[in-house]
């Protein structure tokens, strides 16, 4: 596509993802001593989306194909993982979140997209969200994984990592906290979120020598 064809697409995918969620917000309530209780479990529940706009940075920035799985780890209402199966070839983009409230409005939505653009899942795409702590969810065939980690403990990103190293054709992570895996850092994004700006941290496999 040219350079107008992109952009009249782009502003066709942001304005179908405001429609589709115009009814739809992941900022819930909690009941009384619901979110320290999960946060002993290692399970944040503080919410926040990244926008649009910057989604679409990272997607420029990465190099992706239509074998790769992308998993985003607590995706909330879903956002995300529908931003990259409309922006990007990928064969499965699937996010994983603990709030049952914010999988199901993700759920209702994806029944829509599947209703409405039947022709995106045709070769066997698939766009999912699964009400699960993600560090027990199986994602072990992820090829990119996005987290909005902002809020996360030193714990909890931890563990994540060691998840992280048991994917085996794992290429990037994006997350916002740093995070200590065996993939290397390479760069920081800036980031416009809802609640400010914020820096993605990049880490990608090397590929391999020829």
């Amino acid at each position: 596509m040219d350079n107008k064809s992109v952009l009249e697409f782009d502003q066709l995918c942001q304005d179908y993802i405001t429609a589709v969620y115009q009814n739809v917000t992941g900022f819930i309530s909690y009941q009384p001593g619901e979110k320290e209780k999960n946060e002993k479990s290692k399970v944040f529940l503080t919410y926040g989306e990244i926008l649009y706009p910057s989604v679409n940075k990272l997607i420029e920035y990465l190099d992706i194909n239509d074998q790769d799985v992308f998993y985003d780890l607590g995706s909330g209402v879903g956002k995300v993982a529908l931003q990259f199966l409309l922006k990007t070839p990928v064969k499965k983009a699937q996010g994983i979140e603990a709030s049952n409230a914010r999988h199901q409005h993700a759920e209702k939505v994806y029944k829509t997209v599947q209703t409405e653009f039947p022709e995106l899942f045709a070769s066997g795409r698939e766009l999912k969200s699964s009400q699960d702590n993600f560090l027990e969810a199986d994602i072990s065939d992820a090829t990119i994984i996005y987290t909005c980690s902002t809020c996360f403990s030193e714990e909890l990103l931890k563990s994540l990592a060691e998840v992280f190293d048991r994917c085996p054709n794992l290429r990037y992570i994006i997350s916002m906290k740093a995070i200590s895996s065996k993939l290397p850092f390479d760069s920081i994004i800036d980031v416009d979120c809802t609640w400010d700006k914020s820096r993605c941290h990049i880490y990608i496999r090397p590929p391999i020598a020829a």
